[in-house]
């Protein structure tokens, strides 16, 4: 009867581990994604770097669509990352690049709002 309840619990806690694995490779991929958006868009995100086009094909956007859950890699930004970035920056970053933060959802305690993207002129029209 021992080894019965034994096992139980054996197969219990190899259930509660295979079930907390997902979650926390989520958390680790979102910690990825955003050192990779800070280190590779810190130009364009950056509070004190003043104004830098930001192309749709440049490594940024790549980094940006790249990004599993963008909402996540708003959760993992620290304090002294929130002191040298810009949040409305970065929202635009995201819309800009394709992989846009929902309208009305907070990032980081910043409502993102909606964006509308500006429509290219027509080829030629330069």
């Amino acid at each position: 009867m021992t080894s019965a309840k034994a096992i139980g619990v054996l197969c219990f806690l190899v259930f509660v581990a295979f079930s907390s694995y997902p979650h926390r490779a989520q958390a680790d991929h979102c910690a990825a994604d955003k050192s990779k958006v800070m280190r590779e868009c810190w130009r364009n995100i950056g509070k004190n770097v003043g104004e830098h086009p930001l192309l749709h094909g440049s490594v940024c956007c790549q980094v940006i669509r790249a990004a599993t859950d963008i909402h996540c890699v708003c959760d993992k930004f620290t304090a002294p990352e929130l002191a040298r970035i810009s949040l409305a920056k970065f929202a635009m970053a995201t819309h800009v690049c394709g992989n846009g933060l929902r309208a009305h959802t907070h990032c980081a305690g910043y409502t993102v709002p909606v964006i509308t993207l500006p429509t290219p002129p027509p080829p030629g029209s330069t």
